[in-house]
């Protein structure tokens, strides 16, 4: 371990342990993977990459990637880490019930204080859009992998163009009423990425970009699970395209 540097994104820590209180104060179980195409994507695609010997969840949250990581867990080690202490505190209960031997440590990602190159895989997924120097972040990401070693990054997506026609109405009646944000309980910045613009900060942190895609649209809430579900099959049904609430990019270290 190392001792990190000051970073931007430290001005945040008390945002995030108020949201962790609020939203993630228990463990929770797997999201059903019908219904919540986010998480059965990311789970796809980190299943594919296991075993290794030493994984980094970087921005671990409650820790819910560990019911798909204890399946095939890594040989030498497996570390989450998260800005928030409250937050590591159900990802430490998360672990134990599905029988993870982790360390789970608390530090921003934009100044992670591990050695370089202790990791061969490195997942990040919905963390990079809520840094406020997410160029920081990947750089941090790329320094902690190791030399062909692969980082799985998630972020939310600048031109969700399905999702926007779908909930058009509604978000024009909250901008018309003034209920934007009104009942918001945590307020956090948020950017959405272009898939070119996620491709140029991976490229600047000397990583290679092997794939990038997007995926998943949302439904208004007074759609069901249903709805929820047939949405995603379309979603995973359609040729790659560039219309998804998401991109992810699989990036190497050459």
């Amino acid at each position: 371990m190392r001792d990190p540097q000051a970073s931007p994104s430290d001005s945040l820590r008390d945002v995030y342990e108020r949201r962790a209180e609020l939203q993630y104060a228990e463990p929770v179980e797997p999201p059903d993977p019908a219904v919540d195409r986010k998480f059965e994507r990311m789970a796809e695609v980190l299943r594919k990459h296991l075993p290794c010997r030493s994984l980094l969840d970087a921005g671990c949250g409650d820790g819910r990637y560990f019911h798909v990581i204890a399946a095939d867990p890594p040989t030498e080690r497996l570390v989450g880490c998260d800005i928030s202490e409250r937050i590591l505190a159900t990802a430490r209960e998360t672990a134990a019930q599905v029988g993870l031997s982790s360390e789970l440590v608390r530090a921003n990602v934009e100044a992670l204080p591990f050695e370089d190159e202790a990791f061969d895989l490195v997942l990040c997924t919905q963390v990079l859009e809520h840094l406020l120097s997410p160029a920081d972040g990947v750089r941090e990401l790329a320094r902690v992998l190791r030399p062909g070693g692969v980082l799985l990054l998630s972020a939310d997506h600048a031109r969700n163009t399905v999702t926007r026609v779908l909930f058009a109405p509604r978000l024009a009646v909250v901008g018309l009423l003034g209920l934007r944000n009104r009942h918001a309980p945590v307020l956090f910045p948020e950017h959405r990425f272009e898939t070119e613009e996620l491709a140029q900060i991976l490229a600047e942190a000397g990583l290679a970009v092997d794939h990038l895609e997007t995926f998943r649209f949302s439904v208004p809430p007074p759609l069901g699970r249903r709805t929820r579900r047939l949405v995603n099959r379309i979603d995973k049904a359609l040729p790659r395209h560039r219309h998804g609430d998401i991109v992810l990019a699989f990036a190497r270290k050459p």
